[in-house]
């Protein structure tokens, strides 16, 4: 069921997606980038952002909005401000 959810959750974001757009590719680019590497990346994200739990970084397995969602909650800073951190996370990678 999990799968279902996730291909559904993937083809509705490809179809959001402009892929004339260089900032919506670029998104998607950085987005797998995260995902594909989670496992490497996830400790470089809990020494960036203490704040979050082992829990936080598990359930985000790379979902970038999901982190940034959590940054927001656990820092108290602007939805903007989390997306453009993790963001600028991302793109070093």
């Amino acid at each position: 069921m999990v799968g279902c959810v996730c291909s559904i959750i993937v083809v509705r974001l490809s179809s959001a997606v402009d892929w004339n757009n260089s900032q919506d590719k670029e998104r998607l680019m950085n987005e797998d980038k995260l995902k594909g590497k989670w496992k490497q990346v996830a400790g470089k994200a809990k020494a960036k952002w203490g704040k979050l739990t082992d829990d936080d970084l598990k359930i985000a397995d790379g979902n970038s909005e999901y982190l940034a969602g959590k940054v927001q909650e656990r820092y108290g800073i602007a939805r903007e401000e989390a997306e453009k951190q993790v963001k600028e996370f991302s793109s070093r990678l």
